[in-house]
């Protein structure tokens, strides 16, 4: 259908499933388009979670770095977050290998944005505080003052009428007490790690999630006086080529420190326990320290791919269950397709033609296709992250020639992989930048040479 049939108009209701960054960014959106428009719309965010528990339980489990791209965005969308919220404000970013660890510079200084570090629920299970730390719930608590109902029960269904011109129904709330609401535009906020994704599967509209891969977290306390001396304000991610890590960082947050891996395949307890006890990793944490008997650990699943079909006629699916920036930027991801999902409904209407059109082909264009370049890059970058020797050589030569054209451009382009703050297109137009690699030349034939030396020498030292 066209969307001049099925649109928003004076008293709709949006029905959003999810209480994250997601739905509280959607509701935003709406909030600020109904304004425009000079209609009234009701909005109603259904959370079955509660962000005001420690550990998994209240949290949607993420590294949670609110990256300075998104920290800018939230500024001019007038979401200031406390001080209380704010765990960690990161200076910059330590890059650690096998052999060679740098610290990395930003390459530009920006506006009044930081780089935050963040609880996505209310701390780590175990933690002892007053106050709320929770990232989510300040973002649902800044709608819900703008208006929006939110509701504290789980969604049990949703029924979509073959009828476009029926709205559809929520069905919620816990056993034997079932509501129903009806809703002229759903909105699905809530997540791959969500058990609502079978049931949208169940609609048999089209939707196909993403792929996903299992990660594992750990939260492991530290005092705030080693955690300031340690990591010195910044979050160090390492490349140490083995497997089955392809990416792992430590986040300082005041007294803990939140250890976030992804692999190759599903990762396990067993490796969380490999690589806190890897040498490397190990200095990082008191020489005496030893793992809790009880800590605050969880294993969520990201994706690795796009959604097909996450929408249909009033339906909008948002977020990681339906387009997502591979191992980067999670809740700016959510920022953006919350907002063009509600530029979308606004402008356009919501029918499943409006959605198609107006929000997930621009989506997929923005993210899904820079993820087929990113996945090409990762690919490079685990070959070189096992060359030792080129890794040392190259970090080496940004620290001694820190100011150099070869130095920033190389500190700019490992800054952009490590932080997510430009796409996975320009990362690779730099990586390839022919003036970059030649002028490279000279650095790596004249350690390749001294790697080969040592080996040689080393052969013979043995053989004596």
């Amino acid at each position: 259908m066209t969307g001049s049939r099925l649109r928003l108009r004076n008293n709709s209701n949006i029905a959003i499933i999810g209480g994250g960054p997601a739905g509280s960014f959607f509701a935003n959106n709406a909030i600020q388009y109904a304004k425009k428009l000079g209609i009234n719309i009701q909005i109603t965010i259904f959370e079955a979670k509660d962000f005001s528990q420690r550990g998994p339980g209240g949290c949607n489990m993420s590294a949670a770095v609110i990256a300075s791209t998104l920290h800018s965005k939230l500024i001019k969308d007038g979401i200031a977050l406390p001080e209380r919220i704010i765990r960690q404000e990161i200076k910059g970013y330590y890059f650690q290998t096998q052999e060679y660890g740098i610290e990395l510079y930003k390459p530009e200084l920006s506006d009044k944005s930081s780089i935050l570090a963040v609880y996505r629920g209310n701390g780590p299970l175990y933690s002892v505080h007053m106050e709320s730390h929770s990232f989510d719930d300040c973002l649902l608590r800044h709608v819900i003052e703008q208006g929006v109902n939110p509701v504290y029960e789980p969604v049990q269904e949703l029924r979509l009428s073959s009828d476009i011109d029926t709205p559809a129904t929520i069905i919620y709330g816990k056993s034997n007490s079932y509501k129903e609401m009806k809703a002229d535009l759903v909105v699905g906020a809530f997540g791959v790690n969500s058990t609502i994704v079978n049931k949208i599967i169940a609609l048999n509209f089209g939707y196909v999630p993403p792929e996903t891969i299992k990660t594992c977290q750990i939260e492991i306390p530290l005092s705030a006086a080693f955690i300031k001396k340690s990591f010195n304000d910044n979050i160090h991610v390492f490349a140490l080529g083995i497997k089955p890590f392809r990416f792992a960082s430590m986040v300082p947050k005041g007294n803990y420190v939140t250890v976030s891996l992804v692999g190759t395949r599903d990762l396990t307890k067993k490796d969380l326990l490999n690589f806190v006890n890897h040498p490397v990793v190990r200095n990082k944490l008191p020489h005496d320290w030893e793992m809790p008997d009880k800590f605050c650990m969880c294993i969520p699943k990201i994706t690795l791919s796009h959604a097909k079909k996450p929408f249909t006629d009033r339906l909008v699916i948002v977020g990681d269950a339906s387009i997502s920036r591979i191992f980067k930027n999670g809740i700016e991801s959510a920022y953006i397709t919350s907002q063009l999902a509600a530029q979308a409904a606004f402008e356009k209407g919501i029918s499943s033609d409006d959605f198609d059109r107006h929000y997930y082909k621009p989506a997929r264009k923005l993210l899904a296709m820079d993820n087929f370049l990113g996945t090409i890059i990762l690919i490079l970058s685990d070959f070189v992250t096992k060359q030792n020797w080129l890794v040392k050589a190259r970090l080496s030569y940004v620290k001694s020639r820190k100011g150099s054209w070869i130095a920033n451009h190389l500190n700019e382009l490992l800054w952009n992989m490590v932080t997510g703050d430009a796409p996975y297109k320009k990362i690779l137009i730099q990586g390839i930048n022919p003036v970059f690699q030649i002028r490279l030349i000279p650095v790596t034939i004249k350690v390749l040479i001294k790697d080969i030396f040592e080996k040689i020498t080393r052969f013979y030292g043995l053989k004596k």
